[in-house]
C-alpha cells in the first residue's frame, strides 16, 4: 500500500481517539481505531513517518478532555499528553518487537503494554478515568467480564483486537497457516460475549429490594473555588453562612420529602451541605435527629470548611434510624487535601451491607475492592457537564467486579442506580429536571464474583507476562542461532 494511503488509515485512526472518553465517548470508537493505528505504525518504513500520527492522538485526547475539569490549559495540555502514553508507547513497541517475535506473544505484548501504562497512569491522580477498559463500560455483555478478572481484562481485550486483525491483514492472500492462531483469538472474544450474554440473562437478581432517595440542591457558588482555595478566611464566613444555611435547609427538606414516600435511605450528593467547621457539631445533631424522627438509614454529605487552611473535610456521614453516627467516610482521592484513613466501611443494616465512596474514589479499583462484600454501594459525586453521563457510568464496573448493586448521585452530572450486571435502575438527570429527587429500588443483596476473591490477579500476571514472552523470545532467538554454527 502507497505511503499516503497509509497516512490517510492513520489519520483516521488517531483522529477516532477523541471518542474515547467523558461525553464523547463511542464504544467501538477504540476497536476501529487501534487497529487502523498499529497498522499505520507497522507499514511506516520510518519512525518520523509516525510522529505526525502520534500528535494527532494527543490533540485528539486534548480536544476530548477540554472544559471538563476545572484547571488551565496549560495543565490540560499536559494531562492530554499523559493520558495518550498508554496508546503512543505500545504502537511503538509493536512496531519495533512484533516482527522480531515468532511465538503467540506477538498477539500479546500491545495488550500487555496497554494495561500496564494504563495502570501506571493512576498514580498521576487519574484512577481508570482515562483507561481503554472504560471504553468498554457500556458495552455490558463484555464488561461481565470484569467479575471474573476486573475491568483492565476489558480494556486488555479491546487492544487485543489490533494484532488480531493485524494477523488477518497480513496474511489475506492465504489464511490457512494463521488458521489455529486466528479461530483461537477468535474464540476467546466469542467466549467472552456468551459469558456476558449468559450472566446477564440467567443470574438475573430476585433478592427484595429497599427503596433509596438520593438527592442535589443547587449551590449558588463553587465553594471549593471561593472558599478552599481562598484559604477559608474567617472574615468571609458571615458573608457565606446564610446562603450556605439556606443549601442545606433544601436539602432536609427534600430528605424528608423522599422518606416521606417511603425511602428507608436516604443520601445526598457530594457536598451536599457546605459548612464551616464552627457550625458542624449543629449540622451533625441535626442529621442525627432528622434519621431518628424519620426513621431512615441517613447518609447526609458535607464539605466542612477549616478556618485559615486550603483544607475542607468531604465527607459522608452513615447515621443509623437510632441517630447512632455508624461510619465517618472521608473522600479517599481528591485534588484537596485529604486526612482519609482510604477505609472503605461495610456497614450491616436490615437493607443488605452498606458500604459508601465519594464520586472519584469509585476509579480506583483496588480502593473499592474493600467492600466486595457490601450490597449497595452509596456514591455521592460532583461532575459537571462534560463528563456526564460517562463518570457516572463507568463507577459501575465497581459493582460489576465486586458484585454489589451503585447508586451514584452527582449535582451537575447524571445521577443513576445500576444493578451488579450494570443494569440501570434510575436515572436522573442535573441538567434535566428542576427537583433533583431520585428515588430507586435496589436488590439488598449482592453476588458472590471471582474478582472479589481473587482482586487484581489478572494485573499482576500481565505484568509477570512481559518478561517471561521477552526472555522466551530471547532464548528461541538464541537458540536459532546455535543451531545455524552448528
Amino acid at each position: 500500500m502507497s505511503k499516503t494511503k497509509v497516512n490517510i488509515i492513520g489519520v483516521i485512526g488517531s483522529l477516532l481517539v477523541f471518542f474515547y472518553a467523558w461525553q464523547y465517548s463511542i464504544t467501538i470508537a477504540p476497536w476501529l481505531s487501534l487497529p487502523m493505528l498499529m497498522y499505520s505504525f507497522r507499514r511506516s518504513k520510518k519512525i518520523r513517518e509516525t510522529l505526525p500520527i502520534t500528535a494527532i492522538i494527543i490533540i485528539a485526547r486534548f480536544f476530548s478532555l477540554h472544559g471538563g475539569w476545572d484547571m488551565s490549559l496549560w495543565l490540560e495540555l499536559a494531562f492530554a499528553l499523559v493520558v495518550s502514553l498508554p496508546i503512543i508507547i505500545p504502537l511503538y513497541l509493536d512496531r519495533y518487537f512484533t516482527p522480531k517475535m515468532k511465538t503467540v506473544f506477538r498477539f500479546v505484548l500491545f495488550p500487555c503494554m496497554v494495561t500496564i501504562l494504563d495502570w501506571l497512569v493512576t498514580f498521576m491522580n487519574l484512577g481508570m478515568t482515562f483507561s481503554l477498559a472504560y471504553t468498554q463500560a457500556q458495552f455490558l455483555e463484555l464488561a461481565q467480564i470484569a467479575s471474573l478478572l476486573g475491568s483492565y481484562a476489558l480494556g486488555f481485550l479491546c487492544a487485543m483486537f489490533a494484532p488480531f486483525v493485524m494477523l488477518i491483514v497480513d496474511n489475506l492472500s492465504d489464511l490457512k497457516p494463521i488458521k489455529f492462531q486466528a479461530l483461537t483469538i477468535a474464540a476467546v472474544f466469542l467466549a467472552t460475549i456468551i459469558f456476558g450474554s449468559l450472566r446477564m440473562s440467567l443470574a438475573r437478581a430476585d433478592s427484595d429490594t429497599v427503596k433509596i432517595a438520593s438527592i442535589c440542591v443547587t449551590h449558588d457558588e463553587d465553594y471549593w473555588t471561593t472558599v478552599t482555595d481562598a484559604n477559608t478566611p474567617r472574615s468571609d464566613a458571615q458573608n457565606k453562612k446564610a446562603a450556605m444555611t439556606a443549601i442545606t435547609d433544601e436539602c432536609f427538606a427534600l430528605s424528608k420529602k423522599a422518606s416521606d414516600f417511603g425511602s428507608k435511605i436516604v443520601f445526598w450528593s457530594e457536598g451536599g451541605s457546605p459548612v464551616y467547621e464552627d457550625d458542624y457539631p449543629a449540622f451533625l445533631d441535626r442529621a442525627k435527629k432528622f434519621a431518628i424522627d424519620n426513621n431512615v438509614y441517613f447518609i447526609p454529605t458535607a464539605a466542612v470548611f477549616r478556618y485559615d487552611t486550603a483544607y475542607n473535610a468531604n465527607i459522608a456521614l452513615l447515621i443509623s434510624p437510632q441517630g447512632e453516627l455508624l461510619h465517618r467516610y472521608e473522600k479517599s482521592i481528591s485534588w484537596y487535601p485529604s486526612e482519609s484513613d482510604r477505609v472503605v466501611p461495610v456497614i450491616e443494616t436490615p437493607y443488605g451491607k452498606l458500604s459508601t465512596a465519594i464520586c472519584f474514589d469509585m476509579d480506583y479499583p483496588a480502593l473499592i475492592h474493600q467492600a466486595h462484600s457490601a450490597d449497595i454501594m452509596i456514591v455521592p459525586a460532583y461532575d459537571t457537564r462534560k463528563i456526564d453521563d460517562f463518570h457516572t457510568r463507568v463507577a459501575f464496573l465497581r459493582g460489576i467486579e465486586n458484585g454489589f448493586s451503585v447508586i451514584r448521585h452527582s449535582n451537575s452530572g447524571s445521577s443513576i442506580s445500576a444493578d451488579y450486571y450494570g443494569n440501570t435502575l434510575a436515572y436522573q438527570n442535573y441538567f434535566r429536571t428542576d427537583e433533583r429527587l431520585m428515588i430507586s429500588d435496589i436488590p439488598t443483596q449482592g453476588v458472590k464474583t471471582l474478582y472479589g476473591s481473587t482482586s487484581e490477579l489478572f494485573l499482576w500476571l500481565v505484568f509477570a507476562a512481559v518478561p517471561i514472552m521477552l526472555i522466551t523470545e530471547l532464548h528461541i532467538k538464541r537458540q536459532k542461532s546455535y543451531s545455524k554454527c552448528y
